[in-house]
């Protein structure tokens, strides 16, 4: 599974989640948060995933918040994986989390 399978993968189970009659009543928190075990529970049982193999987990130790654009049809906001030398500079790592771009990722991604 690589990235762009992950964010397909995220949206999808996000609209299940969101229009699914046992679940539509929750909060948009607990809603990622059923997200977020569902794509960690495929991430690790994907042999071939690109997010889960140890090379690459190094790679994946933020995630960083994404918005959608406001002429967007679905709203989807949410967090998405970043490698760490694509964040810039290193130095502004705690400033970003302090804002809440940036975050770490849980040990159930990795």
């Amino acid at each position: 599974m690589n990235l762009e399978e992950l964010i397909t993968a995220s949206i999808a189970e996000f609209l299940d989640v969101e229009v699914h009659r046992d679940t539509e009543t929750l909060d948009l928190a607990s809603k990622i948060e059923i997200v977020q075990k569902r794509i960690a529970d495929k991430t690790k049982n994907n042999p071939h995933s690109s997010l889960v193999h140890k090379n690459n987990a190094k790679n994946y130790e933020y995630e960083m918040f994404f918005s959608s654009n406001p002429n967007d049809m679905i709203k989807i906001d949410g967090w998405v994986p970043i490698e760490t030398e694509k964040i810039g500079k290193s130095d502004k790592i705690k400033e970003y989390i302090a804002i809440g771009l940036l975050r770490k990722i849980e040990p159930c991604y990795v």
